[in-house]
């Protein structure tokens, strides 16, 4: 085992030995007392202190403020509430609005197709309009070829037989334009 050196200051043993050394100087009397005034300085300002934090002012300031925080709280909770309600207003006012367009082209296509109709039902009044020019010329035409077989009528079997041919084609005719007016 090595051997172990300890090394020791030496310590005085006469009356300077009793005062505050600061390294190799002593500690002058007017600095302690100083020392010791301001020490207390600071006690009585932390006392002082500690009696304002729990004076009455002081407490309603704490609670006063406490309240803003909690209407400001509840000013900020009723803002994200309000602007909650707009986006949801908003997409209701995007999906109205988007009603409205695919509405208004529906009415464009509805329009058009009422158009095409209206033009489509002209033609048809036109033919019908021809038709029955054709109708009341061939009626007549008819008309004339019995006045003609009936004037001169040679034979009576042929004259009822056309008779009979011209009824039905007058039937026809008429059949034929009740169903283009339906």
């Amino acid at each position: 085992m090595a051997p172990t050196l300890y090394h020791y200051f030496p310590v005085p043993m006469d009356d300077h030995s009793k005062k505050v050394v600061l390294g190799d100087r002593k500690l002058p009397g007017w600095l302690g007392i100083l020392l010791v005034l301001v020490i207390l300085g600071l006690i009585v300002a932390v006392i002082v202190l500690a009696v304002k934090a729990n004076s009455e002012a002081c407490k309603d300031g704490l609670q006063a403020e406490q309240k803003c925080r909690n209407k400001t709280h509840l000013l900020e909770l009723q803002l994200t509430q309000a602007q909650e309600s707009l986006g949801v207003a908003k997409a209701q006012a995007a999906s109205c609005n988007q009603t409205v367009e695919t509405l208004k082209s529906s009415l464009e296509m509805e329009k058009a197709e009422s158009q095409k109709q209206r033009e489509l039902a002209q033609e048809l009044q036109g033919e019908i309009t021809n038709l029955t020019q054709q109708l009341k010329n061939t009626a007549a035409e008819l008309e004339q070829l019995r006045k003609e077989h009936a004037s001169g009528e040679k034979n009576g079997s042929t004259s009822s037989r056309n008779a009979g041919s011209s009824l039905v084609v007058v039937v026809l005719l008429s059949l034929s334009f009740l169903a283009l007016l339906a």
